[in-house]
């Protein structure tokens, strides 16, 4: 308890004070405390309901580690077998702690995301960042070691509180626990092989269906779109991803004429890497012929164009625009639910369900890498079988 400082509200500052050879350093923890909540012989934090302190244990865990953390400095320094002063002790200890404050630690890996272009993923951990940053009070001195069970309990309530559906709160704590197993993985202080997470699961929870029946489906490739040339893209991408097994909108933006090889469409899964082939069906050739001309950087479809120095964030913008007009469409053609540029996919796949294909076919078909137990079964998979039953499907709508 440093008594030298007080504070206006009567409390005190809890420090960690480093003595070595006649030389005094203090480094400063996060708490600041009333007198009486401090046990200076035992150098621990006791419970006081009168001032409020509930957080004893965790305050307690925090002391116990961070001496854990100042022990191994020490360590490393008589390790080097060079003369060093209480000031090198604090100004490793404090280096050490920088890397495990986690917005800290965050920024660092965003940066990295942002040099190897994975944009997609930096979009998830800055909307992840800003949550937890929220949650803080916009506070960052926010330490791997703060983030325990009960800190993580208490974030998923607070975004429940906010309203938020339970796939997009698993959605952050599943970014959450990636970064601090990464940092574990990496030494950084303040992480635990028994992470707050190890007794957690996040999977998806099941959502409103998002399949259309193939009379929807029907009605959308017969839908007189009145001369809207918006609208008529909309539908014709909404349809080449159906042909095309359920392709998403930012693998179709990417599709360039080098992806054409002979009969079929070769590309790589923005999302997974996964390398993927797709029989050019007749009705994905008469897309993409019917787009072949005026399309910048030889791409298939008019989405994005070349040159563009932001072409994520014209990706995200023409993401929008082509909901958007599919939510129109939908109302136009009559459905009881909007389509969106996931209903392509769920319908390509529900419909190859329904025709008998068995769930490995699916899988394979979609590119799924997430499905641990049926992707394990899919490599002696001839890509012929999933054709066969593509074409059985799209064979319904010439």
């Amino acid at each position: 308890m440093y008594t030298y400082r007080a504070t206006k509200n009567g409390t005190y500052p809890l420090v960690f004070q480093i003595l070595h050879k006649r030389e005094k350093k203090v480094v400063y923890s996060p708490y600041h405390l009333y007198k009486e909540c401090f046990d200076e012989k035992k150098s621990e934090v006791l419970s006081r309901r009168r001032h409020r302190l509930s957080d004893a244990d965790l305050i307690n865990e925090y002391i116990h580690q961070q001496r854990r953390e100042l022990r191994a400095v020490i360590e490393e320094l008589e390790e080097s077998e060079k003369d060093y002063s209480a000031s090198d002790i604090a100004e490793l200890y404090r280096s050490h702690q920088n890397s495990s404050i986690f917005f800290v630690y965050m920024r660092k890996w965003m940066s990295q995301l942002r040099e190897s272009n994975r944009l997609g993923t930096l979009n998830a951990y800055r909307s992840t960042f800003s949550r937890v940053l929220r949650f803080t009070g916009g506070n960052e001195d926010l330490y791997f070691s703060d983030i325990t069970s009960r800190w993580l309990a208490r974030f998923i309530a607070s975004l429940r509180k906010e309203g938020l559906k339970e796939n997009t709160v698993n959605f952050y704590c599943r970014i959450l626990r990636a970064v601090y197993n990464r940092a574990y993985n990496e030494g950084v202080p303040g992480t635990d092989s028994r992470s707050p997470f190890h007794k957690v699961s996040f999977g998806s929870v099941r959502t409103t269906k998002r399949a259309i029946d193939s009379d929807s489906l029907k009605r959308i490739v017969h839908a007189d779109t009145r001369g809207d040339l918006q609208i008529d893209l909309a539908r014709d991408l909404f349809l080449f991803s159906f042909y095309s097994r359920g392709m998403s909108f930012v693998d179709m933006a990417c599709l360039r004429q080098e992806n054409i090889r002979g009969d079929a469409l070769y590309y790589k899964r923005r999302k997974t890497g996964g390398q993927l082939r797709v029989k050019i069906v007749p009705q994905l050739r008469q897309l993409i012929e019917k787009y072949r001309d005026g399309n910048e950087g030889g791409y298939i479809l008019p989405i994005l164009r070349e040159g563009d120095k932001s072409l994520y964030r014209q990706y995200r913008s023409e993401l929008r625009k082509f909901n958007n007009r599919l939510k129109k469409l939908s109302r136009d053609v009559g459905l009881d639910r909007p389509l969106t540029s996931y209903v392509a996919r769920h319908s390509w796949a529900t419909q190859l369900h329904d025709s008998g294909a068995p769930i490995s076919v699916i899988s394979q078909g979609l590119g799924h890498s997430s499905e641990r137990v049926t992707y394990t079964y899919l490599a002696a998979l001839s890509p012929h079988v999933i054709d066969s039953y593509s074409e059985k499907i799209s064979d319904m709508y010439l």
